[in-house]
């Protein structure tokens, strides 16, 4: 089964050898990478490890309930996710 989770990239300027970051804000799992491909890859990597131990732990249900996914049976439905515009006031060099 495939879950669909929410992966924010992004550019972390200090770092030279891996400054790609994807990160997932359900379970607040970060990975990085020398591209974003690669931070993306390793993201889904970490996540694995999170998921697979929750399972072994016996607590993968709790886990991904307190990340706002909705379990039915054997069906799991992620958290409804929505980009929303809000006011922003102009940045001091724009």
């Amino acid at each position: 089964m495939n879950l669909p989770f929410t992966v924010k990239v992004f550019m972390d300027e200090t770092s030279k050898d891996a400054p790609w970051v994807a990160y997932n804000p359900e379970l607040d799992v970060a990975s990085c990478g020398p591209t974003e491909k690669k931070a993306r890859e390793n993201l889904k990597e970490a996540l694995d490890i999170v998921l697979v131990g929750a399972k072994k732990d016996g607590n993968l249900e709790e886990l991904l309930k307190s990340a706002g996914f909705t379990i039915k049976g054997k069906s799991v439905l992620p958290p409804k996710i929505i980009l929303e515009k809000v006011p922003f006031p102009p940045l001091a060099n724009a």
